[in-house]
């Protein structure tokens, strides 16, 4: 039986290839690693995000805001200050900047750009060369070459019998010349994602304008209709109280106390809704702002802005025309589509690069020193098994898609105007038939008052005169944010800030 010696140069070989191998397992473990968690997602961050203490990247003194000259707060509901902060004053342009810094809706719409930035940087990566360092080693026996070949050439074994071994490295630079417009497509569709991207922070910003415009309003209207049923309490007490007095004397009826009592009653019941109604718009406003929903708030009150010339559906429609982002958008939606094919068509035509190496090969029984080599490459692809054919397929369906969502982008911006025009001007009919009808229900109430002081009225009469004026006056209150809500959504409709 033949024996097998290793030399000192297969020896050294076996050594460099199990040195790999250690390094390749001893890296298997790192597979497992635990990726660390941003502080905000952890359990500490959930429970101040969650909890009445601001989130630790808003602090809370960040929050707060003086009212500007001529501002007073409204009144609130009585918060335990023992356990709560202070409650932030904000005016509503106060609110709108302070979410325009701290909703995570604008945040991840500014993280959308940088990431569309970074792929328009992987796509123009190609245009330029490419600079790789390789190395490789391994060893064979006498009767097989020594290694595959590399883009310098083969390495060429010497005169001498015995095992090979061989360690190469080498720099290589690669250079694609021309590939008929395959990169260029790439490039030119993750630029139109670019602005895609930043036009849909811009509509992203407006959003966010709206949602704190239209939560401010809620708050606002749920502190008038809070007054409002205050008002209607004081009215209800006094009124039960007199026909209590009256029964008491033997000029009422019971049914008149007992509709007292339910008058009140339904008074109370209101008040507690009016009050749940702020606390959940506050609690609105909260989140749309960025900020914890439990912190407490307060906003200011709001002066009705100057009657103004509103433009004409016409001219709304033309308006939306112009600013709307999303139409910017769904052209960048159909150019990036159309650059695409662009690329799959490319796909299947040559590609023209330069390839060049140098390196130094080393090792036992083969010819050592310094190698170089260089070449103009031509590739075609002559066969992918329908690969190529699937892209353009699938690419002119993406032209097409984009083209028919245009087309749905345009028509739902359309009715978007129409309709937030048409409840502008309805919502400004409502205020002045609100109006009539309060004056009316004021005025029914005092005859009814000189009536009953003359006992031509009983305190039913009263009861029904004030819950009339009351739902006379929260529909006046409704009706007058609800026309303020109708103009932010036709500015937001038409794209204006």
């Amino acid at each position: 039986m033949t024996k097998f010696v290793p030399t000192a140069s297969a020896m050294d070989a076996l050594t460099t290839t199990a040195l790999l191998v250690a390094v390749f397992l001893a890296g298997c473990p790192s597979w497992q690693r635990p990726v660390s968690m941003p502080p905000e997602l952890t359990e500490a961050g959930v429970q101040a995000r969650l909890g009445l203490a601001a989130a630790p990247h808003v602090p809370l003194a960040a929050t707060s805001v003086r009212p500007g000259p001529g501002s007073r707060p409204s009144l609130t509901l009585a918060l335990d200050a023992s356990t709560a902060p202070e409650a932030a004053g904000f005016s509503l342009a106060d609110a709108i900047a302070f979410a325009q810094h701290h909703s995570p809706r604008l945040q991840a719409a500014r993280a959308a750009i940088e990431r569309a930035r970074g792929q328009e940087q992987v796509a123009f990566a190609p245009f330029l060369p490419e600079v790789d360092l390789l190395s490789q080693g391994g060893a064979t026996s006498n009767n097989q070459g020594p290694g595959a070949s590399g883009p310098t050439g083969f390495i060429l074994p010497s005169g001498t019998p015995g095992t090979h071994s061989y360690v190469q490295t080498e720099v290589q630079f690669l250079w694609t010349v021309y590939d008929f417009g395959r990169r260029a497509g790439h490039y030119r569709q993750a630029a139109a994602r670019e602005q895609i991207a930043e036009l849909q922070l811009v509509r992203a910003d407006q959003t966010v304008q709206f949602d704190v415009t239209a939560a401010y309003l809620h708050i606002l209207l749920a502190r008038a209709s809070l007054r409002v049923q205050e008002e209607a309490i004081r009215q209800a007490e006094a009124t039960l109280k007199d026909a209590r007095a009256r029964f008491e004397a033997g000029v009422a009826d019971p049914d008149d106390v007992l509709r007292a009592e339910v008058h009140l009653s339904e008074s109370r019941d209101a008040f507690v809704s009016a009050q749940e109604e702020e606390l959940v718009a506050l609690a609105q406003l909260n989140n749309v702002m960025g900020r914890p929903a439990a912190l407490p708030l307060r906003v200011l009150d709001l002066q009705p802005p100057p009657p103004a010339a509103r433009p004409s559906l016409e001219e709304s429609l033309e308006m939306a025309a112009a600013q709307r982002p999303e139409i910017g958008f769904a052209r960048h939606m159909v150019v990036a589509a159309q650059e695409g094919l662009v690329a799959a068509r490319a796909g299947g035509l040559p590609r023209i690069f330069v390839r060049a190496s140098t390196g130094r090969v080393d090792g036992a029984q083969v010819l050592t020193g310094w190698q170089a080599g260089a070449g103009l490459h031509l590739e075609v692809p002559l066969y992918t098994g329908g690969r190529l054919q699937g892209e353009i397929h699938t690419a002119a369906a993406e032209v097409a898609a984009a083209v028919a969502d245009a087309q749905t982008l345009l028509d739902r911006i359309s009715l978007e105007v129409t309709r937030a025009f048409r409840s502008e001007m309805a919502a400004g009919q409502r205020i002045e038939l609100s109006r009539t009808a309060v004056t009316a229900a004021q005025e029914n109430l005092r005859l009814v008052r000189v009536k009953y002081r003359n006992g031509n009225a009983t305190p039913t009469d009263i009861v029904d005169a004030e819950a009339a004026l009351t739902r006379s006056q929260q529909r006046l209150h409704s009706a007058i944010y609800s026309y303020l809500v109708a103009l932010a959504r036709l500015d937001y409709a038409m794209g204006r800030q």
